[in-house]
């Protein structure tokens, strides 16, 4: 959310919890929509003048995220998967070809990102007091991801110390 809004971007962060929006609202995201409250494709119609977003960038890795993705993004939009989902996923493939759409799985950045997230970080365009929640030692490093892995939900980000 922060690169994105960092680059100029209008971005929408899509989520259940209003605490993790709030913070995306912070990190710069420019509309918000609870789908637990509101309605995906209307709400984003409303927000993007019918047309849907161009991008889509899954972060959950759930099988309907993973769908709402493609089911959600505007024709001759792109698709962008960094969630991983622990069960399969069932799609609608025609939904690719009628779309003309563009879909990639990413995990890694480049050095030219890692430039970038320096220079929001020492700018302060990215909320790091309210986006961490959880700091731990690195030897408590094994628990705290394993209990992330299992539910997480119940987390918004890890800080592990190296001291």
């Amino acid at each position: 959310m922060a690169a994105s809004a960092f680059r100029g971007a209008t971005t929408i962060a899509i989520d259940v919890d209003d605490e993790k929006l709030a913070i995306a609202r912070l990190a710069g995201a420019t509309h918000t929509v609870h789908s637990q409250r509101q309605s995906l494709a209307p709400a984003l119609a409303a927000i993007t003048g019918e047309r849907g977003p161009d991008v889509v960038i899954e972060a959950v890795g759930m099988p309907e995220t993973f769908r709402a993705a493609v089911e959600l993004v505007a024709f001759t939009g792109r698709v962008v998967y960094i969630g991983y989902a622990k069960e399969q996923v069932c799609y609608e493939t025609k939904l690719f070809v009628q779309k003309e759409l563009d879909v990639r799985g990413s995990r890694n950045a480049m050095p030219e990102d890692f430039r970038q997230v320096i220079e929001m970080l020492e700018g302060h365009r990215f909320p790091v007091e309210s986006a961490i929640d959880t700091l731990v030692s690195l030897e408590e490093a094994p628990q705290i991801l394993n209990a992330w892995s299992n539910e997480p939900s119940k987390f918004k980000k890890i800080m592990i110390t190296l001291d």
